[in-house]
């Protein structure tokens, strides 16, 4: 399983969306004395909100049928779309607010398009919340539709996927892959000051029913692109979580002001 870090979490220089380029190098290991002026500054101080993911999610009205975790048709199906951002009000026992186990490589499990959205949006915003909480963050996690604070860090994030014309689209479980590949981009800001989008649904937007809206990443708020398998295993996201962090270290050291009031 490779994943690829293609963006820093540093504001962007160019509007629009992020080109793929070729997986950046290892990185160096943090500088204790950088460690050291982030302990000691205040940005551990302020409280990091970890908002859901966001995704599209076909409906399909069929008998549930068995997908393997590491099958490339586990983010597959063809059904009448409804977007997953329409969906309101879920219920407190919902899925949504429990992470599924992930099955075993060669297990298999039986999951709708829902269940298979419920459990990436859950792994995603569980090991972000854990990683940040490891690095000495006040953590705490936004569900869908529930009201920003005031005040704070908000990291953010779409899941998407590269069309055919290679743009890129919010990605839609349930509907017919288009690549191997989908898509994370992640952005951060301040709710004490005016949201920025982290991206912006192009015009017009081309949802066809079969795939998510075309969208395109904005230049206004920092951001970072990841590119991870399909059938990524826990750890892939566990690894994504953890460089997240790294490069939200990396950013409040580069840019106090970034966690300011």
């Amino acid at each position: 399983m490779k994943i690829s870090h293609l963006a820093p979490l540093l504001p962007l220089v160019a509007s629009g969306a992020l080109a793929v380029s070729n997986p950046s190098p290892a990185k160096p290991a943090p500088d204790p004395r950088e460690l050291q002026v982030l302990n000691a500054s205040p940005f551990h101080s302020m409280v990091v909100y970890v908002s859901d993911f966001e995704l599209d999610v076909l409906h399909v009205r069929e008998p549930r049928r068995a997908v393997s975790r590491n099958s490339p048709s586990v983010i597959s199906g063809v059904a009448s779309s409804v977007p997953r951002a329409t969906q309101k009000n879920a219920p407190s026992g919902s899925s949504l607010n429990k992470r599924a186990p992930v099955p075993a490589a060669d297990s298999q499990a039986e999951e709708t398009a829902a269940e298979q959205a419920d459990r990436l949006v859950n792994i995603m915003a569980e090991d972000l919340v854990t990683a940040l909480g490891k690095a000495g963050y006040k953590v705490s996690r936004l569900r869908t539709g529930q009201v920003l604070p005031a005040a704070g860090l908000r990291i953010h994030g779409v899941f998407a996927e590269a069309d055919e014309r290679n743009r890129v689209r919010r990605l839609l479980v349930g509907s017919n892959p288009i690549t191997p590949k989908m898509l994370l981009y992640v952005g951060v800001n301040n709710l004490a000051r005016p949201q920025q989008p982290l991206y912006e649904l192009a015009n017009p937007p081309s949802d066809d029913g079969r795939h998510g809206p075309v969208i395109t990443v904005t230049s206004y708020s920092p951001a970072a692109r990841f590119e991870m398998d399909r059938n990524a295993a826990d750890d892939d996201f566990k690894k994504i979580a953890s460089e997240i962090v790294t490069d939200l270290n990396a950013l409040l050291i580069a840019n106090p002001m970034m966690a300011t009031h």
